[in-house]
């Protein structure tokens, strides 16, 4: 029998996520939900700025890719990675690349 993990992925993400904006390559940038955790330094990864976005995996279809952008505040980050969990959770590694420009 299969685990549902998506309630509490859902629920997680409701209480402590916050509101960001996803820019796809293709397409109309919409808000998601999702939990921030910047000022992560991933091993193997060149110096800069970057944070994990977690969202759910029903957050956005399709799901963001690489080199797409997710805007937070006035931070606009790439996506340099994506990762699945397998249990309703997806995190996405980001990489500051410019502010945004009012």
């Amino acid at each position: 029998m299969a685990v549902d993990f998506s309630r509490p992925v859902s629920a997680a993400i409701g209480r402590f996520g916050r509101e960001v904006v996803y820019a796809p390559r293709l397409g109309t940038p919409v808000n998601i939900q999702g939990i921030l955790d910047d000022g992560v330094q991933p091993e193997g990864e060149a110096p800069g700025v970057y944070a994990v976005l977690s969202i759910a995996d029903s957050a956005v279809s399709p799901l963001p890719e690489p080199a797409e952008e997710i805007t937070v505040d006035s931070s606009v980050y790439k996506i340099v990675r994506r990762e699945a969990d397998g249990g309703g959770l997806v995190r996405l590694l980001l990489r500051f690349h410019r502010e945004v420009i009012s």
